[in-house]
């Protein structure tokens, strides 16, 4: 049996600090911010990895704060078990 794993979300872009040239990927969030019932303001950093140089490219040329959808699958990582998206397209909206 074949499943199906694709995820599209929308938010805002977050550099993380520990970017390195040399790493495998280009890793960053997406920032959302969501109400509560009780009216406070959660925060969600969706950990983002981008492995495409060419869609890597796009990420970093993206300010911190611009508004971004992101298509991909949710992946774990196999040595730390980290849930992360794995991104194949990032467009500016």
């Amino acid at each position: 049996m074949q499943f199906e794993n694709c995820v599209t979300v929308t938010g805002v872009m977050h550099h993380i600090k520990k970017d390195r040239q040399d790493e495998k990927y280009f890793l960053f969030a997406v920032k959302q911010e969501t109400e509560k019932a009780d009216g406070s303001i959660r925060k969600d950093f969706l950990v983002t990895r981008v492995f495409i140089p060419e869609v890597a490219q796009i990420a970093r040329s993206l300010d911190q704060g611009t508004i971004i959808k992101v298509s991909g699958e949710l992946r774990v990582s196999s040595g730390s078990g980290e849930m992360y998206i794995y991104a194949v397209n990032i467009e500016k909206i």
